[in-house]
């Protein structure tokens, strides 16, 4: 049993020294060869920006009269169902008392 362990330990740990890479070259070293990298520009894929096409300002004004208003302000196109939608009441803070 003792032998197996052993032998079972030794397995491992030659393993794990199997899989280390070769000695390193010494970074500091001119004449070391290094992996050559493929340069990736950071434009690559980049599009020019584009101006879109303005509307003419009598037509989106005149869309806005149809519309009856204009952004944040047009009206629900559905109309509100009664009841619905009323907020609940906060609950009153009892440190300072119910103010009004």
């Amino acid at each position: 049993m003792f032998r197996t362990t052993c032998f079972a330990l030794a397995a491992s740990f030659a393993g794990g020294a199997i899989g280390q890479a070769a000695v390193r070259p010494d970074p500091a070293d001119p004449k070391a060869n290094a992996p050559v990298r493929p340069y990736i520009s950071a434009f690559d894929g980049y599009r020019p920006y584009d101006d879109p096409e303005i509307a003419r300002w009598r037509a989106v004004n005149e869309e806005m009269g149809r519309l009856k208003g204009h952004a944040g302000h047009v009206p629900a196109s559905a109309p509100a169902k009664a009841g619905a939608a009323i907020p609940p009441k906060p609950p009153v803070d009892r440190r300072q008392g119910d103010r009004k």
